[in-house]
């Protein structure tokens, strides 16, 4: 039976509550691009944040959407389109389309589809953006009932940055994201206060072109690849270098490798995290499902939103929402 569908595709702007500043720099908005596919009255979505860390932009991700259209148009799968198009966010997009579209079709919830339960009870970190030592421990302050807050750190005041936040949070465990702008140096010196401060992970110290350097040092502390780490390809290398592999869909191209990323990761022996760009709630809520089976979660970006989808996701205390069926992934 032929299939024929209607594509939409269209980008989009979200306010920011605050600056959002990492090491790699700062922004007050973020530009997302949704994906909606139609098939008969079925209606699935998804969404994507392109990163130009990755060489993705807008006008890039839409027009990767773009060129498939014609397949899309004409039934294409969710297997077929790990082929059709590489891992990166315009994938990412699409995939989520396919998996929420299926299980309308279908009338399967996505767990279902996936044979996990449906995500409940999952806590995220609160991450804290990059900031003088006295704000960020102000900033922290706010947030001491998290048992885990993300600190953003780049190679400046970064020991009276830590000691503002811990003082501030002294309960929290602190996961430090460094956004590539260490050295082995920093990581040591960082790692010898690490008890001191509570510090849970350190999340991609080094720029990714210098992940070897990793295999010969010896920390009490876990390391984790972000940048480094796309999809399941990817853990052969990395198992060598990281204790902790950071899943983000807008990296692996869709849910469909994030799951498999996730079963290989723990395969491997490494921890799983899973992470996000800045997205709406319909960027989470396909990661909920991986997320479920993380030690370590961040799904806060719509937090820092100063608006959000109907039924989108909140954060309390670190505890997440419950996923509502009707923004994503219901029958």
């Amino acid at each position: 039976m032929t299939i024929t569908r209607k594509i939409t595709i269209r980008s989009e702007i979200w306010d920011l509550n605050a600056p959002f500043v990492i090491a790699r720099g700062s922004r007050t908005e973020t530009h997302v691009i949704v994906v909606k596919i139609q098939e008969n009255d079925h209606v699935g979505r998804g969404e994507c944040a392109p990163n130009a860390r990755y060489g993705e932009s807008i006008p890039s991700v839409l027009e990767q959407i773009e060129n498939i259209r014609p397949l899309l148009e004409n039934g294409l799968t969710l297997g077929a389109l790990q082929k059709e198009m590489p891992a990166g966010a315009a994938r990412n997009a699409v995939d989520c389309a396919l998996w929420d579209l299926r299980a309308k079709v279908e009338a399967k919830p996505v767990n279902d589809l996936l044979k996990v339960p449906w995500p409940e009870n999952i806590t995220s970190v609160q991450t804290l953006s990059i900031d003088e030592a006295e704000r960020m421990g102000a900033a922290a302050a706010k947030l001491a009932t998290f048992p885990v807050l993300k600190v953003k750190l780049n190679a400046d005041d970064i020991m009276a940055r830590l000691s503002a936040v811990h003082k501030n949070a002294p309960h929290s465990g602190l996961l430090i994201d460094a956004n590539e702008s260490w050295t082995i140096d920093i990581i040591k010196q960082v790692a010898t206060r690490a008890k001191e401060f509570n510090i849970v992970m350190i999340e991609q110290p080094l720029p990714e072109a210098e992940d070897a350097a990793l295999k010969d040092i010896n920390v009490d502390v876990p390391l984790g690849a972000d940048e480094s780490c796309h999809t399941a390809d990817d853990l052969v290398r990395l198992k060598e270098l990281y204790d902790v592999i950071n899943i983000k869909l807008d990296k692996t191209g869709g849910l469909s490798e994030a799951r498999k990323l996730q079963v290989g990761a723990q395969k491997a022996g490494l921890d799983v995290m899973v992470g996000c760009m800045l997205g709406t709630s319909l960027s989470m809520a396909p990661a909920m499902f991986v997320a479920q089976f993380a030690r370590y979660v961040d799904l806060d970006a719509t937090t820092m939103l100063l608006n959000d989808h109907v039924n989108g996701l909140e954060l309390k205390d670190g505890l997440m929402s419950p996923l509502h069926p009707t923004l994503w992934g219901g029958a």
